[in-house]
């Protein structure tokens, strides 16, 4: 029946934290047994089997389970050679000196110091004398210590061992089932998170997803006095911090911690700058002191319950910060690992902030770029008005331009002529006179031939004034806009006409160049429909451009002076019909 008991309270567990009550059961059925038990329990080998938990019942009181260690004293060096060994039963008779030494060594663990002080304050006091019967399992083995010597009670601790096998294994399977339900839970949790990240629209909502983490980490049952995140400025070493109130439910303040101005907060940056995982700071005294004014005082952070006598920061980092959690006891290792995951998590959560503040500073740059780009358009359609007007005076000043070059050419092409057109007249004038004079003596075939001379004189001014007048025609016409009409023009005559305009141009501007100019005009050129004053104004730019090469390499000391080799300027114009294309070509030795 009592075997049956431990059954049914076994498959009744729904938790693994039931165990303990199983061990208290255990005891009470072997007392209700009529065995003189003092305590029973399990206890559960580490891996190391150096040491276990155990989980003990002492006359009918539940003990909290305590680790008890296997070495240093002989009664627990016995039992770990005992679970080494083939044996599955051990009896320790312990009296005297030997049970004074066993306990003596079991109360120098601080961690059992609550243990012993919980029996105490029970009522209960040790044995003087105490028989341990120890029974293998395979986790471990059963403890059952009694006042006196219980043979007839070994096959009976046997078969409560027996049976605590499917107890423990019911509580493995219940564990794994709570570990799997846990692990679901956290991911759910992480989930959420990582879902709260991506709907981030702002970075300024990076406090509504740290408040999702908050809210996951106490829903996992994490109970912090409060909780922060904490975003690393490396250039000044200092923390902008998103905390909750005080009991870890919302953002209650946004504030920077630096470093130069708390021990703490610098401890706190140190391990993110050293790239740890975590790392745990216990505050007392005056580092607790400090901290504390320096949040009331400097940050203007409430604290409703005053200054506790400890306080104890978990901190877990991510790549460009931390999450921390303060509470006033030392957390568990599976709550530094549970903040660890959510700071891993909350990488992705700082990188989708990062990638927000790039692109909102993005966004303003281009909208401030678009206000300077239709700023600048509009500066640039008035600079092109203004560039069009400035053009047309640029096209009529470049013709000027070239005009003025023309002008020593043209006007000794022009004083060419006109000098014959004096010269006859001059002429013209004495033979009138000798004429008039000859008429008079009546020498008629005198006069007549001399009249003849007249008449040659004046068609030799007509046709010195006909070539002034068609210099001038074409100065004008150099001159004139072009009116983008084409007329019937001889090629040679133009090509011909530029290149004595141009180098007496030269001339005038300096007196001491001279040049060999050449022609080569295909006689066989037809007029071609063309813009005179645009075609003349390309030529004459070519054949200037000869000319000045030529006069530049002239006055060049490279050019050979005295030598058997005598540079000589020489300018070419040639013109050929090619098909049905007329090519003008201008060639230097420059």
């Amino acid at each position: 029946m009592a075997l049956e008991k431990i059954r049914s309270r076994t498959m009744a567990m729904q938790h693994s934290d039931e165990l303990p009550e199983a061990a208290n059961l255990l005891f009470l059925e072997v007392q209700a047994l009529g065995i003189p038990a003092w305590s029973a329990g399990y206890n559960i080998l580490a891996d190391d089997k150096k040491s276990c938990t155990c989980i003990m019942s002492s006359e009918g009181l539940l003990q909290q389970p305590f680790t008890l260690h296997l070495t240093g004293e002989a009664s627990f060096i016995e039992m770990h050679e005992f679970l080494k060994g083939e044996e599955q039963f051990l009896v320790q008779e312990l009296g005297g000196m030997e049970l004074k030494q066993h306990y003596n060594y079991m109360k120098s663990f601080p961690e059992l110091k609550d243990t012993f002080q919980h029996i105490v304050d029970s009522g209960l006091s040790l044995p003087t004398y105490q028989i341990n019967h120890l029974v293998k399992y395979t986790y471990g083995f059963l403890l059952f210590i009694t006042y006196e010597q219980v043979p007839q009670a070994h096959d009976i601790f046997n078969r409560f061992t027996k049976v605590f096998e499917q107890t423990y294994t019911r509580f493995l399977d219940l564990k794994k089932a709570e570990a799997q339900a846990r692990e679901a839970k956290i991911e759910a949790g992480l989930e959420k998170v990582r879902s709260r990240t991506l709907a981030m629209q702002k970075s300024d909502e990076l406090a509504d997803t740290s408040i999702v983490i908050f809210e996951q980490l106490i829903n996992l049952g994490i109970e912090p006095n409060r909780l922060f995140i904490g975003i690393i400025n490396k250039e000044a070493e200092a923390i902008e911090a998103w905390a909750t109130n005080e009991d870890g439910t919302k953002i209650g303040n946004h504030f920077t911690l630096n470093t130069d101005r708390n021990e703490s907060v610098k401890k706190m940056y140190e391990g993110w700058k050293h790239k740890k995982t975590s790392i745990t700071i216990d505050m007392q005294g005056t580092e607790l002191q400090n901290y504390f004014h320096y949040l009331a005082d400097e940050m203007k952070i409430p604290f409703k319950g005053g200054l506790s006598k400890t306080q104890v920061q978990t901190i877990a980092y991510f790549g460009q910060g931390l999450i921390g959690m303060a509470s006033p006891d030392e957390q568990p290792e599976e709550t530094t690992r549970l903040l660890e995951r959510f700071a891993a998590v909350f990488n992705l959560t700082y990188t989708r902030f990062n990638d927000l503040k790039i692109a909102e500073a993005h966004a303003i740059q281009a909208e401030e770029d678009l206000i300077k780009l239709q700023t600048e358009k509009s500066r640039a359609e008035d600079a092109l008005t203004n560039l069009q007007a400035t053009q047309k005076q640029l096209v009529q000043s470049e013709k000027m331009a070239s005009l003025g070059e023309l002008t020593a050419g043209i006007a000794h092409e022009i004083q060419n002529p006109l000098n014959f057109v004096n010269n006859f007249s001059e002429v013209s004038k004495e033979l009138l006179d000798e004429i008039k004079e000859e008429i008079g003596k009546g020498n008629m075939e005198d006069a007549m031939e001399i009249m003849n001379d007249v008449i040659q004189n004046l068609e030799k001014i007509n046709h010195h004034g006909k070539r002034a007048d068609g210099i001038v025609k074409g100065m004008l016409q150099h001159s004139r806009s072009s009116s983008a009409t084409k007329e019937p023009t001889d090629i040679n005559a133009l090509a011909d006409e530029y290149l004595r305009l141009a180098y007496h141009g030269l001339r005038a501007k300096d007196k001491s160049f001279n040049a060999t100019m050449k022609t080569d005009f295909d006689d066989s050129l037809e007029k071609v429909n063309v813009v005179p004053q645009d075609l003349g104004r390309v030529i004459l730019n070519l054949i200037t451009n000869a000319f000045y090469v030529v006069n530049e390499k002239k006055q060049s000391p490279l050019t050979p002076e005295g030598g058997t080799e005598v540079y000589e300027p020489t300018v070419s114009v040639t013109t050929k019909k090619i098909n049905n294309k007329v090519e003008i070509s201008v060639k230097d030795n420059g």
